[in-house]
């Protein structure tokens, strides 16, 4: 009976490390990948126009031109075609900066931050939308002497929500306050 009991042990560990070798260490995804700046002028030549003009001092104030003629952009789209990847994404790290513009190597993961959730977790009263874009959540503590708003690290807010998962904020639309999305 013993000699059984240790051939079924053997065979289980056997098992076991068979499986091991088999099952990837860690199947965590690789984290989000800076590639670089976007060359937006490199994009519009390819799209058929002359180059890029910068007409303000937004990210959204760049656009395709050939003389006279403007055309607007999809920097994801550049993004892709730069970098030669679906899996492509543009982040906008500052708004007012327009030369923040980078590309970065995602996976297909999207999660939409839930700022409520990440607000009370950190002991405020909640979130809330003072405006329509992507900048204007914050928490919210209430007192008596009325409401306070905290700004809201969104990358901070990304990994808590997921535990470490999703690892890049951007925003899909700076004027749509909806649309921040967690990359893995």
């Amino acid at each position: 009976m013993r000699s059984i009991s240790k051939l079924f042990l053997a065979l289980l560990m056997g098992v076991a490390g068979v499986l091991a070798a088999v099952t990837p260490a860690g199947a965590s995804p690789p984290p989000p990948t800076q590639l670089g700046k976007l060359d937006i002028g490199a994009y519009c030549r390819s799209i058929g126009y002359a180059g890029a003009t910068l007409t303000g001092s937004t990210a959204y104030d760049w656009h395709c031109a050939d003389g006279d003629r403007r055309g607007d952009l999809a920097f994801d789209a550049a993004c892709r075609q730069q970098y030669g990847n679906e899996h492509i994404v543009d982040r906008i790290a500052d708004f007012y900066d327009p030369q923040s513009v980078s590309c970065w190597a995602v996976q297909p993961d999207v999660v939409t931050p839930d700022f409520e959730k990440y607000c009370t977790g950190r002991g405020y009263s909640g979130s809330a939308l003072l405006g329509t874009t992507v900048y204007d959540w914050h928490c919210v503590q209430y007192s008596r002497a009325g409401p306070t708003y905290y700004d809201i690290d969104v990358a901070a807010a990304c990994s808590a929500l997921t535990s470490g998962y999703a690892r890049l904020d951007r925003f899909v639309n700076f004027y749509d306050a909806r649309t921040w999305q967690c990359r893995v």
